[in-house]
């Protein structure tokens, strides 16, 4: 069964004075007319949710104690403190057109949703500050193309996607009245960043499996503010089994890899970036001929979190224990 379905990275990476506030990600694929999986031409839409909760600290491969707000590494009072949580919420609207069987372009605008606290250092534990801050705003808006090589075999094909992420989230949340939230916490990087991949995908003949192999890699071309993420690299492989007429499982193994963010300005950590193996099994369901509801779990099976630059300050970035997304796919 060709089952149309999509699942989006939760744009996640952030960053604090003296550990990373929620360098956790998912990193579903989430191009599945690359995999075989959507042939039609014409205009797709897609509407999607997804969640992780950034709670668990991380240095390397190692979970560690979240850090005290009393401790005498934190030399002046009111530094923060990343012991608390950063809960990243996203809402995906994806346009795809399909032009031909080569061409195609896809439109994703995010709705960024984030939910973040942590503690304020003191000595004196009576006297440890607490701070809170929650947006949801719109994100940085992504326009990629896609070409497909011709294949005289039509259980199986290739190309290559190119495009850009565009600085249309905003970069100007403040925590408190003053004080910008952390550069790696907004909506937006305000960064132009290049976006380029290749994939290949195959049905196996006279069978309900079908399995793909993709990878793609980001990079910021110009920036402002000071501040630069860190080059993104995903690499995936995964399956999908026809289950029923109207039912399709599938299930990716997908190798994240971040590099530190950077920058001079007083907002930008470079605590943050890492490397991930993660599982990520999901259905779709057709619940009507055009339409196709879909759910995903990410499940990580390694994490390496970067560890601070200065080994004098030995705390962990937060990280999930695990994502989902759930969604509702429409051809027109």
């Amino acid at each position: 069964m060709k089952t149309l379905f999509r699942f989006a990275a939760l744009f996640c990476a952030s960053t604090a004075a003296y550990a990373g506030c929620g360098s956790t990600f998912c990193s579903v694929n989430t191009h599945w007319d690359t995999q075989g999986l959507v042939n039609d031409q014409g205009l797709r839409m897609d509407v999607r949710y997804a969640y992780a909760k950034a709670d668990t600290p991380m240095v390397g491969s190692r979970k560690v104690a979240k850090p005290a707000a009393t401790d005498p590494l934190f030399v002046a009072p009111g530094t923060e403190v990343e012991n608390q949580r950063t809960i990243n919420q996203i809402l995906n609207v994806d346009l795809d057109y399909t032009l031909n069987s080569s061409w195609g372009v896809a439109l994703d605008v995010p709705l960024v949703m984030r939910d973040h606290s942590h503690q304020l250092s003191d000595p004196l534990a009576a006297n440890v500050g607490y701070a809170q801050k929650s947006f949801s705003q719109l994100g940085d808006i992504r326009v990629v193309g896609n070409y497909k090589f011709d294949s005289a075999d039509n259980q199986s094909g290739s190309g290559i996607r190119f495009g850009l992420k565009l600085p249309t989230g905003s970069t100007t949340q403040e925590m408190v009245a003053g004080t910008l939230m952390e550069a790696g916490m907004q909506p937006g990087s305000g960064s132009t960043d290049a976006v380029i991949g290749a994939y290949y995908h195959q049905t196996l003949h006279s069978s309900p499996w079908g399995w793909f192999a993709s990878g793609q890699f980001q990079t910021a071309l110009t920036t402002r503010n000071g501040f630069r993420p860190g080059n993104d690299l995903a690499l995936d492989v995964g399956a999908n089994y026809a289950l029923a007429p109207a039912l399709t499982g599938l299930v990716q193994l997908n190798a994240h890899f971040k590099e530190r963010d950077s920058g001079t300005a007083i907002n930008v950590n470079t605590h943050t970036g890492g490397y991930s193996l993660n599982l990520s099994p999901g259905m779709s369901f057709a619940v009507a001929p055009k339409t196709k509801l879909y759910g995903f779990v990410q499940l990580p099976l390694y994490q390496y979190a970067n560890a601070n630059i200065d080994p004098a300050l030995p705390f962990g970035q937060l990280t999930a224990t695990w994502a989902m997304s759930v969604g509702l796919s429409h051809h027109f």
